[in-house]
């Protein structure tokens, strides 16, 4: 990932796990507006140019003039006179500013690099760790409000996960920086490998499957599949017997004898259809068979997956209950985090959140 990036952090320990309802929408007359919490409030005279919506109650968006704003906690933050690249994770938000990294750490700015070089250097970013390099050639890592120097030289392979960091070093040893130390897991170079949340999953020299998990290592004798993803705490897999394999918790689980027609993970949540067009859901260690169809279209987020059954109504799996979002047809409706928006009339919009709908005209 190329560019210059501000951050601003915000604190999870302050928010609850089922409050993240913020959404956006305009009106008949095209101003722009935030949901947050149950309420409407005006955020634009003008259509917004673009905007992204973060988990932690924090909206990045740019204005009709170009200029890059911020909303959180119900006030409009003004960012940048100028059009900037901006990103959003689940905790930060992050814009290019020419030559200079900086992080908002609390309520102050902190410079983390002066001497990045545009279209040379690299920023690896997640929702826990800041990942750089500089005109030196310097590896460094900004984790819990400290800089620290991993590499003096160039790194290969690198990919970066909420909480962990995983690259190859100039010497080939497969490194991984996670809750701030770093170790080295191998001293060769994976066939492949793939990082999530808290989890590393790789081939080892004997082609078998290798899990580092919460900062542990977990050896398996399982042969390579050819499909693996991860999740949060979990990885899911396709084995050589064609099999939905579940690994959690040091045990692995067959969800399926059959591979499925499509499966999809996002962080907690894996949904997938098997042969029959059934529509199951894995979460936090429990398989809900929730259709006996493939849904017309679904969305998947952290802890929520919303669908429409065959005729528009909206159903979704929340935190693990399964519950009616709409019970009118709905023909198109969108995700923000755990909200969902829609509209049944012109020019209405409505939002479900934490299992209550609220309607704005």
């Amino acid at each position: 990932m190329k560019g210059i990036f501000l951050v601003i952090l915000v604190s999870l320990s302050s928010i609850k796990a089922n409050s993240q309802c913020l959404a956006t929408f305009q009106d008949i007359k095209n101003f722009a507006y935030v949901f947050d919490a149950g309420e409407s409030k005006f955020l634009e005279g003008l259509p917004l140019l673009s905007y992204k919506i973060g988990r932690n109650n924090i909206m990045a968006y740019i204005a009709a003039n170009g200029r890059l704003k911020c909303y959180y906690k119900g006030t409009i933050y003004p960012v940048t006179d100028n059009t900037a690249n901006y990103y959003m994770t689940d905790n930060w938000f992050l814009y290019q500013n020419f030559n200079i990294v900086k992080v908002l750490y609390g309520d102050k700015f902190k410079t983390l690099e002066s001497f990045f070089v545009p279209d040379q250097d690299s920023v690896y970013y997640s929702d826990s760790i800041i990942v750089w390099n500089n005109g030196h050639g310097e590896l460094n890592a900004f984790y819990d409000g400290q800089t620290q120097l991993l590499e003096r030289q160039d790194i290969r392979r690198a990919k970066i996960g909420p909480n962990l960091f995983a690259y190859m070093d100039a010497s080939n040893a497969f490194k991984v920086f996670y809750h701030g130390q770093l170790q080295t897991l191998e001293t060769y170079e994976p066939s492949n490998y793939i990082v999530s949340q808290d989890m590393l999953m790789y081939i080892d020299q004997y082609n078998n499957l290798k899990f580092f998990h919460d900062g542990v290592i977990d050896e398996t004798s399982t042969i390579a599949p050819t499909e693996y993803r991860v999740g949060k705490d979990f990885a899911v897999y396709i084995s050589n017997l064609k099999q939905l394999v579940v690994y959690y918790k040091g045990e692995e689980t067959v969800l399926m004898e059959d591979r499925p027609l499509r499966y999809l993970v996002r962080k907690n949540m894996l949904v997938y259809t098997d042969k029959g067009n059934n529509f199951w859901a894995w979460y936090k260690g429990k398989k809900y068979w929730l259709e006996r169809f493939l849904p017309l279209s679904y969305k998947v987020d952290n802890d929520i997956v919303v669908y429409q059954d065959l005729d528009g109504r909206l159903k979704a799996l929340y935190y693990g209950e399964q519950v009616n979002v709409s019970d009118q047809i709905v023909t198109a409706y969108n995700l923000f985090n755990e909200a969902v928006t829609y509209s049944l009339e012109p020019y209405e919009t409505k939002v479900w959140c934490n299992k209550n709908t609220f309607t704005f005209k």
